[in-house]
This record gives C-alpha cells, sequence and structure tokens, in this order.
C-alpha cells in the first residue's frame, strides 16, 4: 500500500482534523457522488479551511484512498464477523452475502468512485488486496466454524467463485444499471444470494 493512502496523520490534533474530513464525507456521499464532492463543502461540513485539508491528503484523490481504507477497515476483524455467525456453513454464507450487499448499497457513492479509479488503473486493488484477503478469510473461518471441518481446496474454489459471480453483479449495477433488477430493488439480494449459494454449494 502506497505510504499516503492510508496512514492517518498520527499527532492528535491533525488526527482529529482528518477524521472530522473523513466523516463529513461520508455523510455528504450519501446524496452526491465522489466526483459532484468541492473540496470546499466538505471543508465547510467538517468546519476546516481548505488548506487544512491539502496540508493532511495532498489532493482528492489520495483522500479517496484514506475513505476507501476506512470503508474496508469495517468489514474485516472479529466485530464484523459476529454479523455472520450462524448454525450452518449456508446460513453463514447467506448472511455475509446479506452483510456485503448493505455494505456496498449504503456506500454506493463511495463505491462507485473506487470502481472508476480501479477501471483506470490496472495496478488499484494491490493497493488494498490485504483487506479483501482478510474478509475472505474471516469468512471462511466463520463457515469452517459452523461446519465443524476445514474446507476442502474444491469448496475453497466455489466460495472463490461464488463471490466473484456475486460482487460482479453488483459492481456492474452500480457502474451501468443494467436490467433486469437494480441494486436497491427488494428483489435483487434475494435472487443474486440463491444464485451464489448455489454455486457455493456448502454442504452441512
Amino acid at each position: 500500500m502506497s505510504e499516503n493512502a492510508e496512514r492517518l496523520p498520527q499527532q492528535n490534533r491533525s488526527r482529529v482534523t482528518a477524521e472530522r474530513f473523513i466523516a463529513a464525507a461520508f455523510k455528504m456521499l450519501e446524496k452526491q457522488t465522489f466526483a459532484e464532492l468541492a473540496v470546499g463543502d466538505l471543508a465547510n461540513a467538517a468546519k476546516r479551511s481548505v488548506g487544512s485539508f491539502y496540508q493532511r491528503f495532498g489532493s482528492k484523490e489520495e483522500f479517496l484512498k484514506i475513505l476507501i481504507v476506512n470503508f474496508l477497515e469495517t468489514g474485516i476483524g472479529d466485530e464484523a464477523a459476529k454479523a455472520w455467525q450462524a448454525d450452518t456453513p449456508k446460513e453463514v454464507y447467506a448472511k455475509f452475502l446479506e452483510d456485503t450487499y448493505y455494505r456496498i448499497l449504503n456506500h454506493r457513492n463511495l463505491w462507485h468512485a473506487v470502481l472508476e479509479m480501479s477501471a483506470s488503473d490496472p495496478g488499484f486493488w494491490s493497493d488494498f488486496g490485504s483487506y479483501r484477503e482478510r474478509r475472505l478469510q474471516d469468512l471462511m473461518t466463520a463457515i469452517e466454524k459452523a461446519k465443524g471441518k476445514k474446507l476442502s481446496q474444491a469448496e475453497m474454489r466455489r466460495l472463490a467463485v461464488a463471490g466473484q459471480v456475486f460482487n460482479s453483479v453488483m459492481n456492474n449495477q452500480i457502474i451501468n444499471s443494467p436490467g433486469p433488477l437494480a441494486l436497491d430493488d427488494k428483489e435483487f439480494l434475494p435472487a443474486m444470494a440463491e444464485i451464489a449459494l448455489n454455486v457455493a454449494d456448502l454442504s452441512d
């Protein structure tokens, strides 16, 4: 990961200011795209100056990378995995898919910016691959706990393919909005989860 991406300033005052910008950005991204987000408006919302933004983040692009790290960090670890705990592997994966869906749905403007940046930079995901790997590892750990034994290589491959299918459809919806189901249709999650669960084919 690049040096700037992704580490907040360590001095307390500077860190508090950075966190104010981050919190303001997540709030503003509920209603506007990242491209529409003006640094001046962000500074006003954070009750900080435009100069303090550029002192801490350098550019909007570097700021976006910090927002991505902030978002990805909330999806890994013991606290995140608690939401997926269930009695059977299939139930664990169903809860994981639901969690993934709502995380993206509730941050669709941020994720749209992520997808645009990744499309223009072939090496983009190399900066963030450790977060994706950790989330997948957390999922496998939760499934193995419910299963009572380790997943086989074939099961892990099916799980990876199922995730690729599920994520690809969501990403395509955010970028292109093809039919027949929109991301926020109530039928979207049940339909896509059923496909992913069938691909994963997790036995109890």
